[in-house]
């Protein structure tokens, strides 16, 4: 019978090890930006779910969850990159203020693939267009790891 392997992630969500608590893997901070990594919760304290660890061998990709499965609240990577998907929305001048309401309000709707994913998925589109190429591109980079695999498809073609 298997188990979960604890995640440690990096606060940016760079994944340092998916497998448990062997301390040759383990780092303080990442190698690829330098911040402090963790293993726990920062809300709840639950360990972070890494790889199943069963009798198959090989290890799938892992990505960094973007939600806490015991306590539902974001990791703090998560959080980080709404807030810059959101500060990147307002340098865009093609928008209006209620345009870059409505696209920042989607973004909630994307990372937690709810009921209303297809609507936030139509307004980040017509949003996203029409704020520009490099705004588009922007928001892609920063939100790629986070929303779902039906959202990478419909939006990014991924």
């Amino acid at each position: 019978m298997g188990h979960y392997g604890n995640a440690q992630i990096c606060l940016n969500g760079h994944v340092i090890t998916s497998i448990g608590n062997d301390p040759q893997f383990l780092k303080k901070f990442c190698s690829e930006c330098g911040a402090e990594t963790i293993m726990n919760c920062k809300n709840c304290n639950a360990a972070i779910k890494g790889l199943y660890i069963g009798d198959s061998f090989g290890f799938p990709d892992y990505h960094a969850p973007s939600f806490c499965d015991n306590c539902g609240q974001p990791y703090p990577w998560t959080q980080s990159k709404k807030q810059a998907a959101s500060e990147l929305i307002d340098f865009a001048d093609q928008l209006n203020a209620t345009e870059k309401d409505e696209l920042k309000g989607s973004i909630d709707d994307l990372i937690k693939d709810t009921p209303k994913t297809a609507l936030a998925q139509m307004k980040f589109k017509k949003y996203a267009s029409k704020a520009g190429s490099e705004i588009a591109k922007g928001l892609k980079d920063i939100l790629i790891d986070i929303v779902s695999e039906t959202v990478k498809k419909s939006i990014w073609n991924v």
